[in-house]
C-alpha cells in the first residue's frame, strides 16, 4: 500500500510539474488600421497577443506572414477574413477579423471613345480618396491640354463618374470598373448628351 501511495504521489507530482512547465495559454488578439483602406494601400496590423512567442498570419487573399506585426497590401477590393495564430509554451490560440478593402483606381489610365465615327484616345490621371471623391487631371484627346477634374467626379462601389471641362465643353465619362479593376467600360457624354461608348485601361509601369 505504501508503494502504491508513493507511486500515486510521484505521478501527481510529474503531472503538476509538466502542467506548470507548459506555461499560460496564449491569447490571440490584434487591431488594424485604417478601418477601411483602398486597394494597393498598406494595412498595418498591430499584434495585441499575450503569452505567445511565434505568430502566423493569414490575410485571406492567399498571402501569409510570420512577422509579429506585419503590414499587408491588398491588390483588389473586397472583404477579407484575417486570421492570427499565436503560439506559446501553453499552446496555440487564434483570432479572426474582417478587413474591408475598397477598389482603388488611383493612377494613370487611357481613355478611348468615338466621336464623329473616329476613335479618340486621351488619358486620365486619377487620385481616389477614401470618401469616394476623385481628383486629378484629364486629357480628353492626345493633343488637348490637361484639365482638372470637376467636383462631380467620384466612385461609388464599382460605378465611376469622371467629368472635366475642356475648351469650353463639358466631357463626362460614366462607367463600371471591371472585376480586376484594370478596365472601365461605360459611356461618353458631351455637354450632357450621350455620344458614344467609352472604355479606359489602367496604365502599367
Amino acid at each position: 500500500m505504501k508503494l502504491y501511495s508513493l507511486f500515486i504521489s510521484l505521478f501527481v507530482s510529474v503531472l503538476l510539474i509538466t502542467s506548470c512547465s507548459k506555461g499560460p495559454k496564449p491569447v490571440a488578439a490584434f487591431t488594424f488600421e485604417p478601418a477601411e483602406a483602398l486597394a494597393r494601400d498598406t494595412v498595418k496590423f498591430s499584434n495585441q497577443s499575450t503569452d505567445a512567442a511565434t505568430y502566423s498570419w493569414n490575410f485571406g487573399d492567399d498571402s501569409t506572414s510570420t512577422l509579429e506585426a506585419p503590414g499587408h497590401i491588398y491588390l483588389t477590393g473586397g472583404t477579407y477574413t484575417v486570421t492570427l495564430n499565436a503560439t506559446g509554451p501553453g499552446g496555440t490560440k487564434s483570432a479572426s477579423q474582417t478587413v474591408t478593402i475598397l477598389p482603388s483606381i488611383t493612377g494613370g489610365w487611357t481613355s478611348t471613345f468615338t466621336d464623329r465615327m473616329r476613335s479618340v484616345t486621351g488619358s486620365l490621371n486619377l487620385v481616389q480618396h477614401i470618401s469616394g471623391s476623385l481628383t486629378g487631371t484629364a486629357q480628353v484627346t492626345n493633343n488637348a491640354a490637361l484639365a482638372p477634374l470637376n467636383n462631380i467626379s467620384n466612385i461609388t462601389g464599382l460605378a465611376i463618374v469622371v467629368e472635366t471641362t475642356s475648351n469650353g465643353s463639358k466631357y463626362a465619362f460614366k462607367g463600371t470598373i471591371n472585376e480586376a479593376y484594370d478596365m472601365i467600360q461605360g459611356s461618353f457624354f458631351l455637354d450632357g448628351v450621350r455620344r458614344s461608348d467609352w472604355y479606359s485601361l489602367r496604365k502599367r509601369n
